[in-house]
């Protein structure tokens, strides 16, 4: 698009309508088959571990691809004595989130079979799957009662709302009609979140969940109890008024008394876990900025005389938890750059470490785990480490992999991937702040400095660590092309304590750009970092720093903000969490980088999903519309089938082609 009064130059690449036959595209798709064209066909990337009692055998969920057009489908593969076996579905239908019974070999999975995208329970049968009776609506969560004589589903309606970290937009609706509208009123429609019983004896599912209540997690609480978090509304922005309580089953009727455990004090709460035996609850509390990304402190329960404390667990942010035993919890968090593993004994407050790295980590969006009274298991990751499926048992130092996922194609590209290390510098306040620079190969793209892309994560309450490719696509893809990218986890992000979070509500894009823009220096400084090749990238609250900082810095060469924020008030009636933006805005106005687009001179590409409900198209197009009207050099993409992020094939190759091409382009020499 070209401004009022400029006059039109050479079309880049990246805003070509189709960029199928640019060279940009050439190398991104040679990166994505080299990488997994040796696994097509084959399970790939776990996640979602699991680990029977006696800890001989686990699953995880798999991805399979054929190709990179065709949408990949989940698997569950199961490793134990007898050997692997691999749990698929039937015509393209997908199995995911495994479960063992705590006792026996019962495993409960996933799988929209019956309806592509309706989950629903099924019972494993060595290779085949029995279905459990229907449920309406979509199944999200599924837990064995402790003594294994019944299951608890977590079941969303049909179109509610998916959580931004998911990728916004609804669940599926069914069978419903493409054309039906979606209805919005003052009195809820739709979309609540109940919690189901199912007793394998019995034919139908019976609802434990008062009417009127949304239910986003729960756990059991000994054989007749379960602890949840709750809110009073279904939307999403309900989530941030979230309580936790305690619920009790009645074996007869299902339903049962609830019991309020806590309240919100500011803070969000999340990750209920109980012991076996219904005695001990625990729950997180921490200032967040999404649903379903908590990490903070936990807070234990005495179900019995209603005594409550803090655990002091030496500044772990806690991430998930569960219960080996009555009196053992089992936590997983982030600690700085580290990733730890801890049990902790409830009754004399002892915390042991049972793993500690900061070269590698588990869990996707945080870490977690998987624990029985016989094992823990996890997905252990690096950046030049693939996935491994690994148990860490009590004989066990260190994880112990059962199952490598390592194939022709991770070592194709590690050839070249270069290397993740930590970086530590000062910010202009002198607080201390970290973050992962990835360098390129020096044998491949020379000793620096390099073109260097500043990846923002969003939230801001979430943090990087040194996980394969850094978690996403972009990282390993740029840095085998000899880009640097720079990874900080500024003020906001977890792993450094709740002071540390908290400190950006009412402050976002203040003392944290000075955070990163720091660290650019730093690396500048080093001589990692180019100063006049250097790109500005992120997504959702990364998008809006990305915006951001073009606004008040001339010093990157080109910013690509997707699926930003930038126009508070704007945002406010049109995003499906406008308690997010409350929370985080603390009642103080925010930063608006649209307020502020007279001041850009930095080339940007702003990308959307027209999918999005947390952060709508509109505020990335108002952005790109108004730079364009100042004669910036601009361009805007909006992926019709995505949402809170680019994340499904195709379109996630077609994005890495664009982003490669506009920075490519604004930093030739």
């Amino acid at each position: 698009m070209t401004g009022p009064g400029r006059a039109a130059g050479p079309l880049v690449e990246a805003l070509l309508p189709d960029v199928r036959a640019t060279p940009a595209w050439a190398r991104a798709e040679a990166h994505f088959r080299m990488l997994w064209g040796p696994a097509f066909g084959r399970p790939t990337e776990p996640v979602d571990p699991a680990v029977s009692a006696d800890g001989s055998t686990v699953a995880c969920t798999v991805t399979v691809r054929d190709d990179l057009e065709s949408p990949a489908v989940s698997c569950v593969l199961v490793i134990g004595p007898q050997g692997e076996r691999v749990l698929t579905g039937a015509d393209g239908a997908s199995v995911r989130t495994p479960r063992f019974a705590p006792h026996g070999g019962g495993l409960a999975v996933l799988t929209d079979t019956v309806e592509r995208g309706v989950f629903q329970v099924a019972l494993v049968d060595g290779v085949d799957l029995r279905h459990a009776p229907a449920l309406p609506g979509v199944v999200e969560q599924v837990h064995w009662s402790p003594d294994g004589a019944a299951l608890l589903a977590l079941v969303a309606d049909p179109g509610a709302d998916a959580a931004g970290a998911q990728g916004s937009g609804r669940i599926s609706r069914g069978d419903a009609p493409a054309w039906l509208p979606v209805v919005m009123a003052d009195v809820p429609v739709g979309g609540w979140r109940r919690l189901w019983v199912w007793r394998g004896g019995d034919d139908a599912w019976r609802c434990v969940s008062p009417d009127g209540l949304t239910c986003w997690e729960a756990a059991w609480c000994g054989a007749d109890g379960v602890v949840a978090v709750v809110s009073d509304r279904p939307e999403e922005a309900a989530w941030f008024e979230a309580r936790v309580v305690h619920l009790v089953v009645d074996a007869a009727s299902g339903a049962g008394a609830l019991d309020e455990v806590a309240g919100g004090d500011g803070r969000c709460v999340g990750l209920p876990a109980a012991s076996p035996d219904g005695r001990t609850m625990a729950y997180v509390r921490a200032t967040c900025s999404d649903r379903t990304v908590v990490a903070g402190d936990v807070d234990v329960v005495d179900c019995v005389t209603g005594d409550r404390r803090v655990l002091d667990l030496g500044g772990i942010d806690v991430t998930w938890q569960g219960f080996r035993h009555p009196d053992v919890l089992v936590v997983a968090g982030q600690r700085g750059l580290d990733t730890v593993v801890a049990e902790v004994h409830l009754a004399t407050g002892q915390v042991v470490e049972r793993w500690c790295s900061a070269a590698t980590t588990c869990g996707q969006r945080y870490p977690e785990l998987a624990v029985s009274s016989g094992a823990i298991a996890m997905v252990v990751e690096g950046y030049r480490s693939p996935a491994e499926l690994a148990v860490l048992a009590d004989s066990d130092d260190e994880p112990r992999a059962v199952s490598s996922f390592r194939h022709a194609g991770h070592d194709a590209v590690l050839a070249d991937a270069g290397t993740a290390e930590p970086l530590v510098w000062t910010a202009p306040d002198g607080t201390t702040v970290e973050g992962i620079v990835v360098r390129p190969d020096p044998v491949v793209h020379g000793p620096g400095p390099y073109p260097c892309i500043t990846y923002v994560h969003g939230g801001p309450v979430w943090a990087w660590r040194a996980r394969w490719s850094m978690g996403y696509a972009y990282t390993l893809l740029f840095a085998r092309l000899g880009f640097a990218v720079f990874h900080p986890n500024p003020r906001g992000s977890s792993g450094r304590g709740e002071a540390f979070r908290a400190v950006v509500l009412g402050d976002l894009g203040g003392d944290e750009s000075g955070d990163v823009l720091s660290g650019l220096d730093a690396l500048e400084s080093a001589g990692i970092a180019d100063a006049s090749r250097q790109i500005v990238f992120g997504g959702s609250h990364g998008g809006f720093m990305a915006a951001w900082l073009v606004t008040q810095t001339d010093r990157f060469a080109a910013s690509l903000p997707y699926c930003p924020v930038t126009a508070w008030d704007f945002m406010r009636l049109t995003t499906n969490d406008p308690a997010a933006q409350d929370h985080l805005l603390a009642g103080r106005p925010g930063r608006d980088p649209l307020a502020e687009a007279h001041r850009v001179r930095t080339p940007t590409l702003v990308v959307t999903g027209t999918r999005d409900l947390i952060t709508p198209a509109s505020q990335g197009l108002a952005f790109h519309r108004a730079l364009a009207e100042r004669g910036v050099p601009t361009g805007y993409v909006e992926y019709p089938l995505e949402g809170h992020g680019v994340r499904t094939f195709p379109a996630q190759l077609d994005f890495c082609a664009r982003a490669l091409s506009w920075f490519e382009h604004h930093t030739a020499r």
